[in-house]
């Protein structure tokens, strides 16, 4: 919970005032529930619930649920769709950025609460089903993110014991991620890396964890998810030059997902071209 953003009321409506009494969200709705994992539930005048951020940006816009948890819990909320058709609702639950992460399905699912997160109960009629979030939450969130320290990438490898960091793509959500030894962190990058840097980051979940990003990206706290979409490549010859991104020639202990360890994950690098390599842009990692 947020305890530096403070919940006022003023003319029937509710607004937010930081801890200098300055108001950051002026008074405007109905309901206003206090700011959790970065978000926090409101109500319009239509009655239609909402999550706003610090910013008072919608990031789950009114009317997408008839219902929402007043609270996330661990980056987590149940939230209801009402099914004409049926003449009722259905459950399910979403992380911090929208995505859904148990189908909005169910005819009831029980409290989060932190300690049950691996075996949530939830039910269609009378069958219940056991919901394990850390399974189902695969995708992770580049949200909410505070930096606990910084590392540049040689360092980075000193204090892993690691001499080779791997880049590589989710089979199914595209999204990218490096290895160190048998460990992962994740990726934010747009090419070829001019200072790239590993920051220990915690996020709106509070999953903590290694992300690669440039050093001038260093404080953002929010970054869109990256997916590999080009099919172009770089020759193993001019790759090889950048010491940051250098593969080994044998295969992987993986070798069903690196038998071509130059196929997806070197696709994600849409803006390189061999001239760039090969014009100096590289040299800068030898």
């Amino acid at each position: 919970m947020d305890k530096d953003l403070i919940i006022f009321q003023e003319n029937g409506l509710y607004g937010v005032k930081n801890s200098k009494d300055q108001v950051i969200i002026s008074p405007q709705y109905m309901e206003m529930y206090p700011f959790s994992c970065g978000l926090s539930l409101v109500r319009n005048h239509q009655y239609q619930y909402a999550y706003i951020d610090k910013t008072n940006k919608q990031v789950i816009p009114f009317g997408k649920y008839s219902w929402c948890d007043s609270q996330f819990t661990c980056g987590f909320s149940r939230v209801m769709v009402y099914q004409y058709f049926e003449e009722k609702n259905k459950w399910g639950i979403i992380d911090t950025q929208g995505n859904i992460i148990v189908p909005i399905k169910y005819d009831k699912i029980w409290a989060l609460k932190e300690e049950y997160l691996f075996t949530i109960k939830a039910f269609i009629g009378d069958i219940e089903e056991k919901l394990n979030l850390h399974q189902l939450a695969n995708r992770i969130i580049l949200d909410g993110l505070t930096y606990i320290c910084t590392y540049s990438v040689e360092a980075f490898k000193d204090l892993v014991n690691c001499k080779h960091l791997y880049v590589k793509k989710m089979p199914n959500t595209g999204q990218l991620y490096f290895t160190y030894g048998a460990n992962i962190g994740f990726v934010y990058l747009k090419g070829i890396p001019k200072e790239p840097v590993i920051s220990i980051v915690a996020n709106s979940s509070g999953k903590m964890f290694p992300l690669l990003i440039e050093k001038s990206d260093i404080g953002k706290t929010t970054f869109p998810i990256d997916k590999a979409t080009s099919k172009e490549t770089i020759s193993k010859v001019t790759y090889h030059k950048i010491s940051f991104w250098d593969y080994e020639s044998e295969k992987m202990n993986d070798v069903d997902n690196w038998s071509d360890p130059y196929g997806d994950e070197q696709a994600y690098y849409s803006g390189w071209s061999k001239e760039d390599v090969e014009n100096g842009l590289a040299d800068a990692y030898e």
